[in-house]
């Protein structure tokens, strides 16, 4: 397998969860019977979209650096197997097994945990791509991703404590 995992290859991940995370909430949101779930999936379906576009942006931004093609820039094996397990995990399911866990989100209380799951394991690529990320630039931008979701589990807490 070619080592293709770099802080570019990271970022384009992290537009990958955030639009299956979109998708999965748009998905859930027009299963919803709840308007108290529907009004839940909508507000973490903004949530992604915020992202995606911030994170669109930035890929965009670092893409046009012509050094972030580099081979040079492409982390060690052994980081780029751990890191392409995480990523292929995507955080979200994949489209074909979205209707099947939305199916057991069935309380405000489930919702928010698989939400709050999702936002952890985020934290765990991002804080993984920071501290592997060759380009200062890119250290950065994951370690701001990372402290976005860290604001997200913080957020979702306090949603869990309201409704508990």
């Amino acid at each position: 397998m070619e080592n293709t995992f770099s802080d570019l290859e990271g970022l384009r991940v992290a537009i990958e969860i955030e639009a299956r995370g979109k998708a999965f909430y748009h998905q859930a949101y027009e299963q919803a019977v709840h308007q108290e779930h529907k009004d839940l999936f909508l507000f973490l379906m903004n949530e992604e979209a915020q992202h995606l576009e911030l994170f669109t942006q930035i890929f965009t931004a670092v893409s046009e650096r012509k050094e972030a093609h580099s081979t040079e820039y492409l982390f060690d094996p052994e980081t780029y197997r751990y890191l392409t397990v995480l990523a292929e995990s995507h955080i979200f399911p994949q489209e074909s097994l979205a209707g099947e866990k939305i199916a057991e989100l069935n309380s405000v209380r489930s919702i928010l945990h698989t939400a709050m799951q999702a936002e952890k394991d985020s934290i765990l690529l991002y804080d993984e791509l920071s501290r592997n990320a060759k380009f200062d630039d890119a250290r950065k931008i994951f370690a701001r991703l990372k402290i976005e979701e860290q604001g997200h589990v913080v957020k979702l807490r306090e949603m869990m404590e309201a409704w508990t």
